[in-house]
């Protein structure tokens, strides 16, 4: 009912019921996540998630300000206020707080007032990448958003942005799903194609400074169209991002990003877009548009996980020969210190 006198302000940002644990929320902090499109944040605020921490997304004309769902007043939660001409109002007793988290204004005082600087909102940092709104929670961190696309690429007008779904999932599980050859042609029969009695060979793997690749053959059949032989690559950026490539027989490839921000211990959200490099044939075109298709049928799946935690010791689990990208993957977690 009451914060203890003994507890003193500012509060710990990790929420103390938090299923993330203390060592690993600070090591996944420090990274840079996506916790909206762009596109998305205009002329009302948007409520997020991160590490379990409540966030707010704001517009004030061409800033965007990311901070704590949390007016410093009386705490009532700053997404569910309105968006004004200087930045975002809170509805409880309309105090006026810019992009950078000032607060610029309040009713119940003189005009004339000057407002002390301490009384702000916790704010994050902010950039714009990909169409995206990227944040980071950590005070001080030597990372930056994953270099994902190529500059010529990274205009957001030839992207195409698949809806942003919560998978009851953590955002390493939606990684290692995404990247898993072997569950293909068993949960997405009526999308990717693919036979469930072929044998699924080992990709070829490779460590790089920020992560892994995966390249991989693969014979798919899109919603139904005429069988061929492709090769997908998988690029990793640690933690939680995945450039992905299909390469067809006819020269051209399609392109995907999948970035599941991890909302908390068992869930995230995932941002995905797609940037075409050719003239796309039907098929394709089918595939591209298919990808929320493709999502649902794995999240019908993945609700039934019973562990939901990752094991980082290869002893929990039993592996097939087509998981070795699993071990590489679990290997570079380790490396940053999580799962101790």
């Amino acid at each position: 009912m009451f914060i203890s006198t003994s507890v003193n302000p500012p509060f710990l940002l990790r929420p103390q019921a938090s299923g993330i644990s203390e060592n690993d929320w600070g090591v996944l902090s420090r990274f840079w996540y996506p916790v909206a499109y762009e596109h998305e944040v205009e002329d009302t605020p948007v409520a997020a998630k991160l590490l379990d921490v409540d966030l707010v997304i704001f517009r004030a004309g061409d800033e965007i300000g990311v901070a704590l769902d949390r007016c410093p007043h009386r705490h009532i939660k700053l997404s569910a206020g309105t968006i004004v001409e200087d930045g975002i109002k809170c509805m409880y007793h309309g105090l006026v707080f810019n992009t950078g988290g000032q607060c610029t204004f309040v009713p119940s005082i003189d005009p004339g007032t000057k407002l002390p600087a301490t009384w702000r909102l916790t704010s994050f940092p902010m950039q714009r990448r990909y169409g995206l709104v990227w944040t980071c929670l950590a005070q001080e961190t030597d990372r930056d958003v994953p270099a994902l696309l190529r500059d010529e690429d990274q205009d957001a007008s030839r992207l195409l942005f698949v809806k942003a779904r919560i998978w009851p999932v953590s955002a390493a599980r939606q990684m290692e799903n995404f990247i898993d050859l072997a569950h293909l042609p068993h949960i997405h029969s009526e999308s990717l194609g693919g036979d469930p009695d072929n044998i699924i060979k080992p990709g070829n793997i490779e460590h790089t400074e920020d992560g892994i690749i995966q390249t991989a053959g693969y014979t798919e059949v899109p919603f139904g169209s005429t069988p061929r032989d492709v090769v997908f690559t998988y690029r990793v950026v640690l933690p939680f991002a995945i450039d992905f490539i299909v390469n067809d027989p006819t020269g051209g490839d399609q392109r995907t990003c999948n970035i599941p921000s991890p909302r908390s211990a068992d869930e995230c959200k995932v941002f995905q877009f797609s940037i075409d490099t050719r003239d796309m044939d039907d098929a394709r075109r089918s595939l591209l548009n298919g990808w929320d298709i493709i999502n649902q049928e794995d999240i019908g799946v993945l609700r039934h996980l019973a562990v939901p935690d990752l094991p980082l010791d290869a002893r929990h689990e039993i592996h097939l020969p087509a998981d070795n990208v699993s071990h590489a993957y679990r290997q570079r977690l380790r490396e940053f210190g999580l799962g101790q």
